[in-house]
């Protein structure tokens, strides 16, 4: 199953704007972060124009979840960047 995870996330990476770009790596820095703090950092500090429109891309990709007010990285993309050794090149 590892694999076809490798074989999509992969392929996903591949497609990802500068800013989702930018959205995947602060949630790879950060993990969880509460909603609100999670889009006024991006917005604020990392320039991301709409930061609501890509998380939701994001959880619809399966890269980041949501918890009860929170967003997170995906146990199944954290696995993924493990096996890769915290790489995030493809």
């Amino acid at each position: 199953m590892s694999n076809d995870d490798d074989k999509y996330f992969s392929n996903v990476l591949k497609r990802l704007s500068d800013d989702e770009k930018k959205v995947l790596k602060y949630f790879i820095t950060y993990r969880s972060v509460g909603e609100l703090l999670a889009v006024r950092e991006l917005r604020g500090l990392y320039k991301v124009r709409d930061p609501t429109k890509i998380i939701a891309k994001l959880i619809d990709l399966g890269i980041l979840s949501r918890g009860v007010g929170c967003y997170n990285i995906s146990g199944k993309f954290l696995s993924y960047l493990r096996r890769r050794g915290g790489k995030l090149e493809t």
